[in-house]
């Protein structure tokens, strides 16, 4: 660990730690050389192998990895600008801009389920960055409340912590064939099968994001969602409010096979728009149109209210069908009559 106070390559000053984890430690730094000493991220990252073997392919993994962070830094200012990268001392560094905001960890709070129009909207501002860097052919793998930071300048979602470069602490020599490198990056929860098995795709961050959304909406953490024997989740039990518009979305983005999840950020957000506002506000349905006659209403208030418990209770089309029968017959019955 780096003390506060050691500069490293001549300019950046450590002032604190602000995170660690199996990847690496993520320090806030100052540049002593601008007169402004502005603020910047350093994230370390060190080899969790120490055979030598493998640094040649961690140097060739950070080097890549880092130019497609700075490519992707530069084009969209909802991904923090790369401003160096460097090796010392077999130790790996990454010199980000500094993002002032606050992490979705404080927005999405286990037991606190959040509206369903707050949770359309936040997965729409999160598919939206996704989709430039799907568009880019970027797969960030990581995709989680901790790397999402909702900026205080404008309100805007910033994705951090891409997946790929972190790989770099996790690379292992594989035994059988010394020549190929086993890796996998990814947080428990939020990580679909063929992630998991070393092969990740675009839809492997829809499904995160569709945990996400249903993290939000049931107040769960991931790793308490239940599955079925198929692994598909079972939560719209713990959401029992929520539009079948946004359930039928959801679900498809967890969907367990990725040949059957949206394929990337563009199909997602495709899907919220043609499912046609998905909000939690529901047209009104046959039912109520049929009972907005006041005729019905004021001449037979047994058989309204009836209709009314009846509709509290049940959704089928089956139970309206009796009950609008009945009427239909006691309307005809009453105009023999007279």
């Amino acid at each position: 660990m780096i003390q506060n106070g050691t500069v490293i390559r001549g300019h950046y000053q450590i002032q604190e730690r602000l995170g660690s984890g199996g990847f690496g430690i993520t320090y806030l730094a100052i540049d002593i050389d601008r007169p402004s000493h502005c603020k910047f991220v350093v994230k370390q990252l060190s080899l969790r192998n120490n055979d030598f073997n493998t640094l040649p392919f961690a140097r060739e993994l950070f080097e890549r990895e880092a130019k497609v962070l700075e490519r992707l830094g530069k084009k969209n200012d909802q991904i923090p600008e790369l401003l160096a990268y460097f090796e010392e001392n077999e130790e790996f560094y990454l010199v980000q801009e500094f993002v002032d905001g606050k992490d979705l960890r404080s927005e999405i709070i286990p037991g606190q389920p959040l509206p369903e129009d707050n949770v359309v909207v936040l997965l729409q501002d999160i598919l939206k960055v996704l989709e430039f860097v799907h568009q880019e052919n970027v797969i960030h793998r990581d995709i989680k409340p901790s790397n999402l930071i909702r900026r205080y300048s404008d309100e805007k979602i910033v994705l951090i912590d891409f997946g790929a470069v972190k790989e770099i602490s996790t690379l292992e020599i594989n035994a059988d064939n010394p020549s190929s490198l086993t890796h996998n990056v990814g947080t428990p929860g939020y990580t679909p099968i063929e992630q998991e098995r070393g092969h990740p795709k675009l839809s492997s961050d829809i499904y995160a994001v569709g945990i996400l959304g249903i993290q939000a909406l049931t107040g769960l953490i991931p790793r308490n969602l239940e599955k079925n024997f198929s692994g598909e989740i079972i939560w719209r039990k713990h959401a029992p409010k929520v539009t079948n518009a946004l359930a039928s979305v959801l679900d498809k983005m967890v969907c367990p096979s990725f040949e059957n999840r949206y394929e990337s950020a563009t199909a997602a957000l495709t899907a919220f728009t043609q499912a046609d506002q998905v909000s939690p506000t529901r047209p009104p349905t046959q039912l109520a149109g049929y009972l907005s006659n006041t005729q019905y209403a004021y001449r037979y208030p047994l058989i309204t209210n009836l209709v009314l418990c009846l509709s509290l209770s049940f959704t089928g089309t089956y139970v309206f069908q009796i009950i609008q029968k009945i009427i239909i017959d006691k309307t005809y019955q009453n105009s023999n009559e007279a």
